[in-house]
């Protein structure tokens, strides 16, 4: 199985709504998810790859999910979740479509961690906050597997400052891949991921700014690669 959580997760339980482990199980709510389309851009001239999408669909099918399981998060713990599920969304983009990936997030301080799952082949994404008896283990870490084909498995994990999401997927990634990543807020609820490809402008891709990210993932007249589509999924 995937990364084991320790902890409980964090609720308030409704009657007759027990609070369940997540599951990607059949369920009622593949009927209710709207996808989340991932737009995948080649940044001609430049060798890096952007990966971007609005993930408003996916944040309100968690919201509606958690409101019928009687699920609270408190303390900002709802905002790591929704970083949390966009990033590993966009890096699931810049991933083969047969693979499975699954992070969990150590929060130390807050004594929290975060559950996501993306699986490329169904277009499902799920996520869950657990907090109590969250082992201390002197640091933020951020733990990461892969499942390919014929049943291989990837696993890797790093360190990461602070409770920033973002910063931990851009760390990661250059640990991961060997390459640079920077994985991005680019207002409401759009996220984008740049990450770099062989022979990238290295100077251009540490210096560019958000807005001009954000004008590349909203130019019209350059047709994606491709598109992926993730719909909040839980089958719990």
């Amino acid at each position: 199985g995937f990364l084991a959580m320790a902890g409980h997760e964090v609720v308030e339980e409704s009657r007759g709504s027990p609070a369940r482990r997540t599951g990607m199980s059949e369920g009622a709510d593949r009927d209710a998810a709207e996808p989340t389309v991932i737009a995948c851009r080649f940044v001609a001239a430049r060798n890096a790859l952007l990966v971007s999408g609005d993930f408003g669909a996916v944040f309100m099918d968690c919201y509606l999910h958690h409101g019928r399981n009687g699920v609270v998060l408190r303390d900002g713990a709802d905002d790591i979740l929704k970083e949390s599920l966009a990033a590993l969304a966009l890096y699931a983009a810049t991933r083969p479509h047969h693979e499975t990936l699954a992070w969990t997030l150590h929060f130390e301080e807050e004594e929290l961690n975060v559950f996501a799952t993306a699986e490329n082949a169904t277009g499902r994404l799920v996520g869950r906050v657990f907090s109590g008896n969250v082992r201390n283990v002197g640091a933020n870490v951020l733990h990461a597997e892969i499942a390919g084909p014929a049943g291989t498995r990837r696993r890797s994990s790093v360190d990461f400052p602070g409770r920033d999401v973002l910063s931990a997927a851009s760390r990661f990634y250059a640990q991961s891949e060997q390459r640079p990543g920077r994985f991005l807020h680019l207002g409401g609820d759009t996220f984008a991921g740049l990450v770099a490809q062989p022979d990238c402008d290295a100077e251009w891709f540490a210096g560019v700014t958000r807005e001009e990210i954000a004008a590349l993932a909203a130019d019209g007249n350059q047709a994606p690669l491709e598109q992926r589509r993730l719909s909040f999924f839980c089958g719990c």
